[in-house]
């Protein structure tokens, strides 16, 4: 393919990336705004549970609950980090636990139980204590075996195990819902980093490119893109950040390719040789301005060499 092609598809292709993490959006309704406020709440909950079971002395563990225990938190951050919450449509204005909601969601312990393979237990507490709290679940000797197997204590089973919102409040404990304008300072100081560079190799590809400005504007870029897209869907204001870098960062890629398939500017001339003849060999003619005290002209300037 030739430059100017490559050129040409790249540049549609990031503009088309960038259309489209600009893209209008309807606003929001209600219970839509209230339902990413659950998700991001939720997903700070787990953060929170994860950092606390992973820094947990475990030491009194037999080896084979310490192996379980590893599996079920790598286990809980792929939950947290596919997003899918149970519901609370049942009780309004109250802030209720679900072991599976109406639409048949887990929550975060009924999916651990249920991923190790006891779907009995899950079935059975749906059935018959869907709404209950884990520290009221402790007479079910088959889910207190579980935990015990498991390397998991009923604290800390209790505190892996959320409430879900009914559309007023947060559950006591647990982190307020995500403030829509703040921006984090991590991905702020990141995205500068990035935004940086990118705009730095941009400038160099607009005005002096070279393959080795091109290539560090196209790593620079699609770190930045990378960056952008990562916190497309949050509802902070990272994502406004997000956008930012999706945009810096698409230019930055044009700018790398602009500089890898740009032509050098200095042409390499080789030097005139001397006729042996005589009479003139070469020739030149350029226009000059001649400035005078009461007037300027301009004129034309020849220049011969013998």
């Amino acid at each position: 393919m030739k430059p100017v092609s490559v050129i040409l598809v790249a540049t549609a292709s990031t503009v088309l990336l960038t259309a489209a993490a600009w893209r209008a959006e309807r606003p929001l309704t209600a219970s839509e705004a209230h339902a990413r406020s659950e998700v991001a709440r939720l997903r700070a909950h787990f953060d929170s549970v994860d950092t606390e079971l992973r820094t947990r002395d475990v030491s009194h563990l037999s080896a084979e609950q310490r192996a379980n225990r590893v599996k079920l938190i790598g286990w809980l951050k792929e939950y947290r980090d596919a997003g899918v919450f149970p519901i609370n449509d049942t009780f309004a204005g109250r802030a209720v636990p679900f072991f599976r909601d109406t639409k048949g969601t887990l929550c975060a312990m009924a999916y651990l139980v249920d991923r190790s393979g006891r779907s009995d237990i899950v079935d059975h507490i749906a059935k018959t204590r869907n709404n209950a709290y884990i520290r009221e679940l402790t007479d079910d000797r088959m889910l207190v075996a579980w935990l015990a197997a498991s390397g998991l204590s009923v604290a800390e089973a209790a505190r892996i195990q959320p409430a879900y919102d009914g559309g007023t409040c947060c559950v006591i404990g647990d982190p307020p819902p995500a403030n829509t304008n703040r921006v984090s300072g991590e991905y702020a100081l990141v995205s500068m980093g990035l935004g940086g560079s990118s705009l730095g190799t941009l400038g160099f590809n607009m005005f002096s490119p070279t393959r080795t400005s091109g290539a560090a504007g196209l790593l620079a870029g699609v770190a930045t893109i990378v960056a952008g897209a990562s916190r497309m869907d949050d509802i902070t204001g990272d994502r406004r950040v997000a956008r930012a870098n999706a945009v810096v960062g698409s230019l930055a890629v044009i700018g790398g390719l602009r500089g890898m398939f740009a032509k050098p500017t200095a042409e390499t001339r080789a030097p005139v040789q001397s006729s042996s003849k005589k009479g003139v060999s070469v020739t030149s003619f350029a226009p000059d301005l001649i400035l005078a005290p009461n007037a300027s002209r301009l004129g034309l300037t020849m220049r011969a060499e013998f």
